[in-house]
């Protein structure tokens, strides 16, 4: 399958730091996918988001997405019109004073006519769920609606791609749901979702996982696969899911079970499996 994000030998130092954030990382990522970014703090993690959109720019290497360079001054507003970006704050991407006025802030840099922008702003309103917010001033509102907001004025630019760089971390258990049932959502439509998050829980939902260390990627594969490695995911000082946490005490009392588990549900699935079979 072709990609659509490929980073190829990228390596990124900040200036004046002594050491670089991303060592010579190459990776791909194809059209629809679900990948989960892990790492301890320093990892390199939110520096690979913002390499995605053309933020910051490889010191060396290339980013291509969907056939454009970050690297081409030229491109990078054809690569933002592709990446979307939802950070951890969302106070920090309004703009105007009515939730309304800020999502057609964006679709007037696009150039768009009145009209379609009305359109726009009524159908992803409708779908993230904020239509009633539209009149509100943006600052009033709770944390995890903001972050619908936010993510709705990301979505009325039809990218291709939304990366989440620890979109929840600042919410609290409402929010954090509401925004994870909207990244469900946007995947379902076709959106590839790439979320950064110190969260195990989360970030078992996507099906595919790189783990950062070091500035370089250390782990690349599927959920299970990686969190199957438990030893060596903790030994990068990532934790391991509340589930997989359970399973391994479960293990140590002499209690196995076939699978490795990455949700409550799985757990529970399987436990009842292994009893009702007795």
């Amino acid at each position: 399958m072709t990609a659509l994000i490929a980073l190829k030998n990228v390596t990124y130092q900040y200036e004046n730091a002594n050491s670089n954030a991303l060592n010579d990382v190459s990776v791909t990522i194809t059209a629809n996918e679900w990948v989960s970014v892990i790492g301890r703090n320093g990892s390199g993690k939110s520096t690979f988001g913002r390499l995605l959109n053309g933020i910051i720019v490889p010191s060396q290497g290339s980013v291509n997405v969907s056939g454009y360079s970050t690297l081409i001054e030229d491109e990078v507003w054809d690569i933002r019109k592709v990446v979307g970006m939802v950070f951890q704050n969302p106070d920090h991407q309004f703009v105007a004073t009515t939730v309304r006025d800020d999502l057609a802030f964006g679709l007037e840099n696009l150039g768009l006519t009145r009209e379609v922008m009305e359109e726009r702003i009524t159908k992803y309103a409708s779908l993230i769920g904020i239509t009633p917010l539209l009149e509100e001033e943006p600052h009033r509102l709770s944390g995890g609606q903001k972050q619908r907001v936010a993510i709705a004025g990301v979505m009325a630019m039809e990218p291709r791609v939304i990366v989440f760089d620890e979109s929840t971390s600042m919410l609290d258990p409402i929010g954090r749901k509401e925004v994870i049932e909207t990244m469900h959502l946007l995947h379902q439509q076709g959106i590839t979702i790439i979320t950064i998050t110190h969260d195990m829980d989360e970030a078992v939902i996507g099906s595919r996982i790189l783990l950062f260390n070091n500035g370089e990627i250390v782990l690349d594969g599927q959920s299970k696969e990686v969190f199957s490695q438990a030893d060596v995911v903790t030994d990068y000082g990532v934790s391991l899911p509340f589930s997989i946490e359970l399973q391994n005490q479960l293990e140590e009392q002499g209690i196995s079970l076939p699978d490795t588990c990455l949700t409550q549900e799985e757990l529970i699935s399987e436990l009842w499996t292994l009893y009702s079979a007795k």
